[in-house]
Order: C-alpha cells, then sequence, then structure tokens
C-alpha cells in the first residue's frame, strides 16, 4: 500500500510506504510497525526500478514572526546576555514536530531577564557556549530577542566539559555525563528527551559538524 506521492511536499514522521514495498533510503527512517517514514521536510521520491523511497529535503528561507519556536546554537555568553545561532524551526504544541532547518543567515539574543523565571546569579549556570538549545521569538525581525522562560525551552543537547560526551538530561537544572558521571548546570528543556528531536536535532548537529 503506497501512502506517499511525489507531487506533494512532506513533514518528518509523515508516512511514505512500507518496507514490504520500498527499501528505505536517505532522509527516512522505519517506526516498528514497519511503515517507512520521513525524517526531514522534503519531497518524496519514489525508484520504482531499484524499489527505493527517499526524501529530497527542503530548506525554507523565511523571516521569523513572534513567538515562534527555534532551534539554535550559543555562539557567545556575556555577563547578562546569550547569544545565539538559529538554525531550525520547530513547533511544541500541541504536539512536538519539526517544522523545518532555516537557510538564511538567523542570529539571536537571550537577555538574562528572558533566561528563566528566577533571579538569575550567573549565565553559565543555565546555558555554555555550544549549548544547542530551544527558544521563542519577542520579535519579528533579526537579530531576534528570545525567551526560554517556559519549561519547553532551555538546552537540548550538550557537552560534557570534561569530555566532551554528550550529556543527557537529569533533572530541570541539571544534565549528566553518561561517559565520566560530570553533571552540569543547565535550563534543561522538558522536551530534551522527545524522539522526534532527537532524530532531526541529530542530523543538524551532523551537517553543522557540531
Amino acid at each position: 500500500m503506497l501512502m506517499g506521492r511525489e507531487d506533494r511536499l512532506v513533514n518528518p514522521g509523515e508516512a511514505l510506504a512500507v518496507v514490504e514495498e520500498f527499501i528505505p533510503g536517505d532522509n527516512v527512517h522505519v517506526d516498528s510497525f514497519g511503515i517507512i517514514r520521513s525524517s526531514t521536510l522534503g519531497v518524496p521520491v519514489f525508484d520504482v526500478k531499484s524499489k527505493v523511497v527517499y526524501v529530497k529535503p527542503v530548506k525554507h528561507a523565511m523571516a521569523l514572526g513572534v513567538g515562534f519556536s527555534v532551534v539554535g546554537l550559543v555562539s557567545a555568553i556575556r555577563q547578562d546576555i546569550v547569544n545565539v545561532e538559529i538554525y531550525g524551526l520547530v513547533s511544541v504544541t500541541p504536539t512536538v514536530r519539526w517544522v523545518a532547518e532555516l537557510s538564511g543567515v538567523f542570529s539571536g539574543v537571550i537577555p538574562i531577564s528572558q533566561i528563566a523565571s528566577e533571579y538569575i546569579r550567573e549565565v553559565y549556570d543555565y546555558y555554555r557556549v555550544g549549548d544547542l538549545i530551544l527558544a521563542r521569538t519577542l520579535n519579528a525581525s533579526n537579530p531576534y530577542s528570545l525567551t526560554t522562560k517556559p519549561p519547553q525551552y532551555g538546552v537540548i543537547y550538550a557537552l560534557c566539559s570534561r569530555c566532551l560526551t554528550l550529556m543527557e538530561p537529569q533533572t530541570p537544572k541539571t544534565m549528566k555525563c553518561p561517559r565520566c558521571g560530570n553533571v552540569e548546570s543547565r535550563k534543561v528543556s522538558i522536551l530534551a528527551s522527545s524522539k522526534i528531536l532527537q532524530v532531526n536535532i541529530r542530523r543538524l548537529l551532523a551537517l553543522r559538524r557540531w
């Protein structure tokens, strides 16, 4: 049973075909039911001759509006501000969904007052350079003012400062290295363990060679 067509745009997680009919190619994955699903925003391609299905990624060139949820990399930290390079767009309500990788050059800043809903003594207790975060836009022009106050926003991925291993969420305020056991303070997003974001953000990290 063919679920997809080549004349449409598919979202991450969208069903394309079943493993009985096609072999999964690039930018797709197979779920536990044997359904081949897209792993990115793009156009599906069904090679009938070789029985392979894959997705051609589509990068969006767009302007962001107020209230957009974005994926960004912390590029610099000052005493009262966090600089962020914005790379992707996601939806966090009603369910978590990857929307698009951004092809333009977008930057953002998080004032210390927008990091968390509490008094902040030291920015480094919440974010560090190299952290990949979820944030929400507060304006509609580049560079964008960002906030990470709500619980769904914050660190998604962070490397251990000791051994550079990818750390795992432990509490809303800490992440732990599975290799050396090092625990570091962060403002951790409650979506840090989302399987949907794991698939897409790991791909983004690979592309950016982070």
